[in-house]
């Protein structure tokens, strides 16, 4: 039986995180890629993630942050981390954490994981992206945030679950139809 059995050795050195340090992991990453630009567009015209929960303090924010919300993305930056190259390395990290739930979290104080976050440099991609959405806001109907919102999630969802080349292809010219007019967000994306 000797040498039969192999020890494990994981492919990157484990990491012991609490959930505070996950959270602020997240947080950073988060601020690194320009999620405030889109927030900032996006929450006053009626597009936020968070209307209806009971952790939410009308002009101070969360009261409780947890580990799914931090974890979850809008259909925006969903995309932004999409055409970054982000968007694996994001569900990646937040695979490993373990107790995420709807709005709440049963994540132990500490925990393990084999990769951790370093923030990305792409504020300018966010920006230009709000840049872009603050004007669509103002010309379109007043549910077209939550439209393109979840056209977005939806399109990016795909071209994750999906393999074939040429099915890819055709949601990538959906998405781009979709943003056309986003001409700071088309400018930015030339700089990645």
């Amino acid at each position: 039986m000797s040498g039969s059995l192999k020890s494990f050795q994981p492919k990157e050195p484990l990491h012991l995180v609490t959930k505070h340090q996950a959270i602020d992991a997240g947080l950073d990453y988060l601020h690194g890629a320009g999620a405030d630009f889109i927030c900032k567009v996006c929450i006053p015209s009626g597009g936020s993630c968070c209307t209806g929960c009971s952790f939410l303090n009308n002009g101070v924010g969360c009261q409780q942050r947890n580990t799914s919300c931090t974890a979850w993305l809008c259909g925006f930056l969903k995309y932004i981390f999409y055409e970054a190259g982000l968007i694996t390395e994001w569900e990646s990290f937040w695979d490993q954490v373990p107790g995420q739930q709807f709005r709440e979290d049963t994540t132990p104080p500490s925990f393990v994981v084999d990769r951790m976050l370093e923030s990305p440099k792409i504020r300018f991609l966010s920006e230009a992206f709000a840049e872009d959405l603050k004007e669509q806001i103002a010309i379109n109907y007043p549910y077209w945030v939550l439209e393109i919102k979840e056209t977005l999630d939806r399109y990016v969802d795909m071209l994750m679950d999906y393999t074939d080349p040429e099915i890819k292809r055709k949601i990538e010219k959906k998405l781009r139809y979709v943003l056309k007019d986003f001409k700071n967000l088309q400018l930015a994306l030339e700089m990645l």
